[in-house]
Formats: structure tokens, sequence, C-alpha cells
């Protein structure tokens, strides 16, 4: 099987919890669901995005692609953490060439790891190029450039990963750029002004706020849902995957609701702070609100979450359904069970909206 710049890439989504893997055919406006599958994996397999047990990880993986019966090797992953950076900075104006030369140099004093131990990529924001004034120097044209860099270390492994899986990674994303895809799907968020992406997932929180469609400040803050998750496993004694169906509604024998509740809303309170630190700061730098955001991951599973975070951040806030506009392909899904795993499937259903176009 060659690859084609059209054809439908294995969307993997490895989580600090689980395996998705989805797949789209087709194109922008017709999506179609072929593959969507999810497997859990055993806690401190992934720790803060890094995997920590590349064989296991790589042998759930195998099984989940053979369970779906996927006919394609080839596979788009993604990363997250403090292993990347994302920032918006200006540069002088220049041709797409110069830029590809210009960048790595530039970029050191932006970075706060050893230039050698990344990976660099651009992109030049759309907008009309703004004039600098500096001192003694006439006024110089600028474009905004969102710089991206990533550890190789988890690139690699992640691409170990998928190889050690039978697959064959053509593409390494981000999960914040992947959520936008996701979103994009059936949302025009060129028109919807300050908007912010809070993907709720297990070791990290991702922020990501674009203004009119483009990214404008990221943040993956190192609290998640598994802190809630622990803190339910100490105070009930409980295993993992109990304490996680306590989430989702499933009340202990001997617990009561209200107390349950509590629990959960004081294990978001960090979250909370660092979200609102996030918003002011955006405010203040962008001179916007934040006027709307749609919750993704595990997290947003949780029954009266988005209401709960619409109340304590003071903008309207919506559970994001990934397939809300994609058909559902002729195999046999269990309508469902998709949607109630809908928000956990964001990451998965946005890569799978990649195609290797760079042949």
């Amino acid at each position: 099987m060659f690859l084609s710049a059209k054809m439908p890439l294995l969307a993997v989504d490895i989580g600090s919890n689980s395996i998705k893997v989805g797949r789209l055919m087709g194109t922008p406006g017709k999506y179609e669901l072929s593959n969507f599958g999810v497997m859990p994996l055993e806690s401190e397999s992934v720790i803060e995005g890094v995997v920590q047990d590349e064989d296991y990880v790589a042998d759930a993986l195998a099984r989940l692609v053979k369970a779906e019966n996927v006919d394609t090797p080839y596979a788009v992953a993604s990363v997250a953490g403090e292993a990347v950076m994302i920032k918006k900075i200006k540069v002088p104006v220049m041709s797409h060439d110069e830029l590809e030369e210009f960048i790595p140099q530039e970029a050191e004093q932006y970075i706060p790891f050893d230039i050698d131990d990344v990976r660099i990529d651009f992109q030049v924001l759309e907008g009309t190029p703004t004039l600098e004034e500096h001192e003694f120097e006439e006024e110089e044209e600028k474009q905004e450039i969102l710089l991206v860099a990533v550890q190789n270390e988890i690139i690699d492994s992640r691409s170990n990963v998928l190889t050690a899986a039978g697959l064959k990674p053509v593409i390494i994303d981000l999960d914040v750029f992947a959520m936008v895809n996701a979103i994009n799907i059936s949302r025009n968020l060129q028109d919807m002004g300050s908007v912010a992406i809070i993907d709720l997932g297990g070791a990290f929180t991702h922020l990501n706020i674009l203004m009119d469609g483009v990214t404008s400040y990221t943040r993956d803050i190192p609290v998640g849902q598994d802190a809630c998750t622990n803190k339910l496993m100490d105070k009930y004694e409980l295993e993992y995957r109990e304490s996680e169906n306590i989430k989702v509604g499933a009340i202990p024998e001997g617990a009561e609701k209200e107390e349950v509740i509590e629990s959960i809303i004081e294990s978001f309170e960090p979250i909370l702070e660092e979200l609102h630190k996030s918003f002011e700061f955006f405010s203040t730098t962008s001179n916007s609100q934040v006027e709307q955001a749609f919750l993704c991951g595990g997290g947003a599973m949780i029954p009266g979450v988005d209401g709960f975070l619409a109340d304590r951040l003071g903008v309207p806030v919506e559970i994001f359904n990934p397939l809300e506009a994609v058909r559902l392909g002729a195999r046999k899904f269990d309508a469902q069970s998709l949607s109630q795993m809908a928000p956990m499937a964001t990451v998965a259903i946005g890569l799978a909206t990649r195609r290797f176009d760079y042949i």
C-alpha cells in the first residue's frame, strides 16, 4: 500500500489512562467515521505525557489496532506536556524560504530547552504585517509567527511505540492543534471571537485560547483528573477504575452523594486557579476577553462539570462532541456509547482530519 496525499490516516491518541484510535474517511464537510476504539492503560504506564513502558503501551496499541481491523499502517499521533513549547513571536517580514533559515537561529532565545534537543516548526499567522518603531531606527515591518518546539525524546518515544505496534508514523502533531481541527469540523472558529478550548486530561489540563480561529495562548497545566481520582481512591479506599466510575456517577456503597460531589469540586480548585490566571494573562496581553469555552477530555464526562465551570469561570461552557457533524460508517457503532465517550475522542478525531499533504 502506497501513501498518497488523500489517504485517511489512523489517528492514535496516547493518553495517561487510555489509548484512543480513530479514522475518518472522506473530506471536510463529508467526514465518515470508519474506526474508533479505546484501550485502557495501567496506571503510570504514561506519566506527564511521556511513555514509561514502551513495550507494554506498544502491545496495547497493537491489540487495539487488531481489534479495530484497520487496513492501513500509516498513522498520525500527537504529543503534549512540558516537553512542548508554543509561543507567538514577531519577526521581520521575509519569504518562507528565508524564514526556514532564520527561525532556527531566532528560536534559541525563546526556547527553554537546549536547541540541539528539540525539533522546531513554525506557522506564519494570517493578518496584516505591523510596523514597529525602534529608537534611532526606521520603522520595521513585522509578521507574527507561531513557534513550536518539541523535545526530541518525546517525539522519538511516540514514534517508537507506533513502530513497535506495526504502524508507520507519518505525522506527529500536537494535542492542542488536534482539538482545534476537531472543533472546526462543525464550527467556524474564525467567526467566534475569543474561544478557550479546555482539555480535562488525566495528568494535564490543556488550554488553548484562540482569537478569530488563530491560536493566541496555550498552556499545559500540570494538574489533571488523576488528582480527583487519587483523592477518591484515598477517601473511599477503592481501586483506580472504581474511583474513575465514581466521577461519572457511580456512588460507592455507604457514601453520601453530596460528600462525593464536594470531593470532586475540591479537586478542581487547583485547576480553576490556574485557568483564572491564564484567562487574566490572556486578557491583559491581548486586550480581549474569553467569550466561550469548549470542554473535552475524560474530565468532561463528569456530570454537571460544564455548569460548574461556567459559574466559576464566568463564561458559557459547552461539552464538545467531535462526532456531531460526522456520519457513522457502515460498521455497526453503538451510537449511545459513542455519544457518552465523545469528549475523550476529541484529540483522536482532530488527528484523523490530517492527511499526509507533504507529497
